[in-house]
């Protein structure tokens, strides 16, 4: 059985807690976190010992959930890794690209397996597009637009929606294309913490990302907006795919092949042919496929955590690397900081390549077993 033992009783580490409880091959050992009633409730709920520091619950635990705030996770996520604790951590990873860095060479240096909980990664809607996107994973252009909004929630206050909402689709968008970011220009502004005169915790940005191989990503996140959205478009020269990740449904439209092939060309035709043509062209040489769990059986509902928390344990148990990696959400950690400090300084800012040396949907293996 693996001991795993949970650093952060809040809600996310609940959530954790409840999966791991429930998992076959794992025992859960102990929870840690200031927060006495946080702390009191999940060690009754699961009757696992409470800890009141890290020293003490590392002895006890082969790995550690951390799901404690965003700017606790390089201190916490250092000492666990350092003494060999596997480690599924929260996104974002960190809230700087060279802390995220410094965590990510401690996992590899001691070969234990560090996953970070970017969970849409495992929302089957992500998953059953996977076939259709062969091509702009093969590198074709792609233009992609991504919008993920909720109302405020008071959780996340020590970081900005960039990191907090935005960060889940820049890791999606980074895995998916295979070509360098060149450039990003953002913008962004608080509304509940204007009196901290700090961009940093923005609370509505928009950022635009450009990449070597004519990819434009579009990305927009509101953690104070009327409705919930979490929705993307991505568009090639063959098909454009919405994705909507809340319903777990997908959209697909596409030309019929006489389109694709470039065997239709309108400059060619006659005007009376062209008038003729126009009042059904869309329905006859287009078509708009519908993908739901009534249609797809994929698509059924699961339950992404629980997923994440599997790939987690099966990472562990056969030494391999989990789905989203520390060194592949690396990636997702330097945009997101490349477009608040586009935001703060209200201008494009060409993108560090360095901080990428690899394909972003690279794993590294596991120095040792």
């Amino acid at each position: 059985m693996l001991k795993l033992g949970i650093i952060g009783a809040g809600r996310l580490g609940s959530f954790h807690a409840d999966k791991a409880a429930a998992h076959k091959t794992v025992q859960l050992v102990g929870v840690l976190d200031p927060s006495e009633p946080a702390r009191k409730n999940l060690a009754e709920k699961y009757h696992i010992q409470e800890y009141f520091t890290i020293e003490e619950l590392i002895p006890n635990a082969d790995a550690v959930v951390i799901a404690s705030p965003t700017l606790l996770h390089y201190k916490l996520g250092e000492i666990c890794l350092q003494n060999g604790l596997h480690v599924l951590m929260e996104k974002p990873m960190c809230d700087s690209w060279n802390n995220a860095q410094k965590l990510v060479e401690t996992a590899q240096q001691t070969g234990v397996v560090f996953q970070i909980g970017h969970v849409e990664e495992f929302n089957p809607a992500w998953l059953v597009v996977q076939a259709e996107l062969q091509e702009i994973k093969n590198g074709a252009p792609a233009i992609i637009d991504a919008v993920r909004t909720s109302g405020y929630t008071f959780r996340s206050t020590d970081i900005g929606t960039v990191f907090d909402m935005m960060i889940h689709d820049l890791d999606l968008v980074l895995s998916l294309i295979p070509s360098p970011v060149l450039w990003i220009d953002a913008a962004g502004f608080n509304t509940l913490n204007r009196q901290l005169n700090d961009i940093a915790l923005e609370d509505i940005a928009n950022a635009q990302v450009r990449f070597e191989n004519g990819t434009i990503a579009r990305f927009y996140s509101s953690r104070v907006a009327p409705d919930t959205t979490r929705k993307m478009c991505i568009t090639s020269m063959s098909s454009s795919i919405t994705i909507d990740f809340a319903a777990r449904t997908v959209k697909k439209f596409q030309p019929d092949q006489l389109v694709l092939q470039g065997l239709f060309n309108p400059k060619l035709l006659a005007p009376d042919t062209t008038t003729k043509l126009a009042p059904n062209f869309m329905k006859e040489h287009f078509t708009t496929t519908e993908m739901t769990s009534d249609t797809v059986p994929a698509l059924t509902a699961v339950d992404a955590l629980a997923k994440e928390m599997d790939d987690f344990v099966e990472s562990i148990q056969t030494s391999r690397q989990p789905r989203v990696s520390g060194h592949r959400a690396l990636a997702a950690v330097a945009v997101a900081e490349t477009i608040v400090e586009s935001i703060r300084k209200k201008r494009p800012i060409p993108f560090n390549t360095q901080k990428l040396k690899e394909p972003a949907c690279e794993n590294k293996p596991l120095v040792k077993t």
